[in-house]
């Protein structure tokens, strides 16, 4: 069964572009993961704080490779939002 995943992050305003680059290679790298089927950056037109992070997977065994990749983490994140929401 395909799992969706959809991320919301509230971005500190000046630190929106450093954010929205690291994300993004972020989510070409994902994308070589086995079982990630789609990573997709979704950005507002109003060009506001609110950035998303549609993700499909082939199952819950390629999120769980995934999250156990040596050296994953998102801690790059922390200083770059506000908030999050899975």
């Amino acid at each position: 069964m395909k799992i969706a995943i959809v991320i919301e992050f509230d971005v500190l305003a000046e630190r929106r572009d450093e954010f929205i680059a690291r994300l993004r290679e972020d989510a070409r790298e994902t994308l070589a993961d086995d079982g990630c089927l789609r990573m997709e950056v979704l950005l507002p037109q109003d060009g506001g704080p609110r950035v998303l992070l549609s993700e499909l997977w082939r199952d819950r065994q390629a999120i769980d490779n995934h999250r156990l990749k040596p050296g994953h983490s998102h801690d790059w994140q922390l200083p770059l939002i506000s908030g999050k929401r899975v």
